[in-house]
């Protein structure tokens, strides 16, 4: 007699590879992937190149992923490849997702020799900043045509950030594709005490509140940032700035404020696991950037109901399509024509409440159509 036997469903498991798990852009995506996935689907672990501890490390931890150490030293990196080699060949997972931009060459290859049947190369950047200098130049060519040889799948957070690398004709090739850093809009659908969140930082309620946020590093243009709130605190003392994140800038950019006597009128707040009280409590988000994959603040501050001003740049324009009514400036603006706009800006009515919620509901940027998209991706 013959017996059918019924196998039961395997989950995918996935290696995501990071530097570790800071507050930024794509970590912060990836950790909402995983909230919005179950293990029984897909089991997401993560590798890690630094040994530094991540501030979503405990959270990723709790919702059953792993975090896998695999130490990259710049100086030796066919150390850190044979590293990477014997963990995945041990390991034994279905998809390696690469998110180290033009390195990501050797690590798809490591994966590809491991064994591992679907390789992603996901860049995330819209532009390399280090490139002009031949030995850069040659490094990227070779990272590029590995990526391309040892890759199976080739995704962007925009198309801005494929155009980068790939150049114009990409579309052509389906193994490439834009999966946009979708957010849980759910978020900013709940009640949120503004004048408390005021209180705590001790802003008073019906004062202006900019908001900026991102890691301090030098393309996120802190800098100027203080230098727009300077000029704009010259016509109106009553505005108050609020800096969200960490990173190596952050000391000298409060030592600016401090030198520009600038101080009353900013508040300094680390990246947490949910800023969004700040959002809700905030009028404008001002973000001069000048290098972004996707501007997942922008879509933020525009799930938040926030009026938004941003440098017109292709990762942010795509984001900004989520906006009511953005400001894009041009790069070349000036820190004098930013704070006009600054104030001008405020002064402008924001979505209506009741059109907010309708927005809401039609939303394009949302989590759910990342995670969709990241399974047809996958294969699942």
């Amino acid at each position: 007699m013959a017996v059918e036997m019924r196998v039961a469903h395997k989950p995918l498991r996935v290696l995501h590879i990071v530097g570790y798990l800071v507050h930024g852009g794509l970590e912060t995506w990836l950790m909402d992937i995983v909230r919005n996935t179950t293990r029984e689907e897909l089991q997401i672990d993560a590798c890690v190149t630094s040994r530094a501890k991540g501030a979503y490390d405990e959270e990723f931890k709790s919702l059953g992923g792993r975090i896998l150490t695999c130490p990259l030293n710049a100086k030796n990196p066919l150390s850190f490849y044979h590293r990477l080699k014997r963990l995945l060949s041990a390991e034994n997972y279905d998809v390696v997702h690469s998110h180290s931009y033009y390195f990501s060459g050797l690590i798809l290859r490591a994966a590809a020799k491991a064994g591992t049947p679907k390789r992603v190369a996901h860049i995330h950047p819209a532009e390399d900043h280090k490139k002009g200098k031949f030995l850069r130049g040659l490094y990227t060519w070779w990272m590029k045509r590995w990526i391309h040889r040892y890759g199976t799948d080739f995704v962007g957070p925009t198309k801005a950030s494929l155009e980068g690398i790939w150049g114009p004709g990409w579309q052509q090739d389906p193994r490439k594709q834009v999966i946009y850093n979708g957010i849980n809009i759910e978020r900013f659908n709940k009640p949120m005490n503004r004048a408390k969140v005021r209180r705590e930082l001790c802003i008073p309620e019906n004062s202006p509140l900019v908001i900026n946020v991102s890691r301090f590093v030098h393309h996120k243009r802190h800098e100027f940032f203080v230098q727009v709130a300077e000029r704009v605190l010259t016509k109106r003392q009553d505005i108050y700035f609020l800096l969200i994140g960490v990173g190596p800038l952050k000391e000298k950019i409060e030592e600016q404020v401090h030198a520009k006597g600038l101080e009353k009128n900013f508040r300094f707040v680390a990246g947490a696991p949910s800023i969004d009280s700040y959002w809700m409590a905030a009028d404008v988000l001002a973000f001069p950037s000048c290098n972004e994959g996707f501007g997942i603040v922008v879509i933020e501050a525009a799930a938040a109901g926030l009026k938004v001003i941003a440098q017109d740049i292709p990762g942010v324009r795509e984001a900004a399509e989520a906006c009511w009514n953005p400001i894009l400036l041009p790069l070349e603006t000036t820190a004098e024509e930013w704070a006009k706009t600054l104030l001008d800006t405020l002064e402008k009515p924001g979505i209506p409440e009741n059109q907010h919620q309708e927005y809401l509901k039609r939303f394009p940027f949302t989590i759910k159509n990342s995670v969709a998209k990241l399974k047809q991706v996958y294969g699942c």
